[in-house]
This record gives C-alpha cells, structure tokens and sequence, in this order.
C-alpha cells in the first residue's frame, strides 16, 4: 500500500491512469524516433554538402528510442 495523503492512498502501482500516461510517453518518443530518422537519412543525402545542418539527429533518435523503452516497460509493469 502505499502512502497515505489526506485521507487516500496515492501509489502508481496499478493505476490505469499511469500505464496511460507511460504508453503515451512511449507512443510520443518513438514519433520522435521516426521524425529523427527521417532527419538523419536526410542529412546523409543532402545534395549541398556546404549546408551540414546543427542538430544530432543520430543522438536525439538514440535518446528518444531509450525514452520510449523504458515508458514502455513501466507501462507494461504497472
């Protein structure tokens, strides 16, 4: 059981509500994975190769795959 605040127990653990907000998290990460993606294919087929672009696309898709992994896994533990 967890922790009681006013009167009602507040835990995450098997709250609907919290597997619906982790899923959404990992819905929205790996939305960003396939944005950044197409960024980077993009980028490495870019027929002006003076115009190099400033974001690290290969680092964001990395960040947002983990991002969508881990939500993923609370989602399903919960």
């Amino acid at each position: 059981m967890g922790p009681i605040l006013l009167g009602k127990v507040h835990s995450a653990k098997g709250s609907a509500s919290m597997q619906v907000s982790m899923l959404s998290v990992s819905i929205g990460a790996v939305v960003l994975f396939g944005i950044a993606e197409i960024a980077e294919w993009r980028r490495k087929h870019r027929h002006d190769v003076d115009r190099v672009g400033f974001m690290p696309w290969r680092g964001i898709a990395l960040a947002s795959i983990a991002v969508a992994l881990f939500a993923a896994a609370f989602a399903l533990k919960g």
